[in-house]
């Protein structure tokens, strides 16, 4: 299955832009509960109008960063960049070994002390290290 690619540039600008809207979106909110405005209201006293907009704005930013690369990576999918693709029915050693495993455990574990019980941890282990 050949995977949409992004490349490493839109990443880094989404990451930045991420970032920049993550706090232009919360940080006004939180100078804003410091301040002592009310949660759940429709309309906002005037004095808490200008961080009210700028957390709208980051919002908005925040979506944009979010969905950005989620726009651009189908034109980028389609060049004619190459990348390393797996044939069809060629699997690799970890994927055959995850798809034939069915259990966790080859025996099942038996509990016989407590979880947190260290004293018996660390008897097993002196016990391991004379056995060696």
């Amino acid at each position: 299955m050949d995977r949409p690619h992004v490349s490493g540039k839109i990443s880094q600008l989404a990451a930045v832009v991420t970032f920049i809207g993550f706090n232009f979106t919360f940080f006004p909110q939180f100078i804003l509960g410091v301040l002592g405005m009310p949660r759940r209201y429709a309309a906002y006293p005037p004095e808490f109008q200008v961080l009210n907009v700028f957390s709208t704005a980051g919002a908005s930013i925040l979506v944009w960063a979010t969905c950005c690369p989620s726009f651009i990576s189908p034109g980028h999918s389609s060049t004619a960049r190459s990348r390393a693709t797996i044939p069809a029915g060629n699997r690799t050693r970890v994927a055959n070994t995850i798809a034939s495993l069915t259990e966790n455990f080859i025996e099942i574990p038996i509990m016989d002390h407590e979880a947190y019980d260290y004293e018996w941890l660390e008897a097993q282990q002196r016990k391991e290290v004379a056995s060696v």
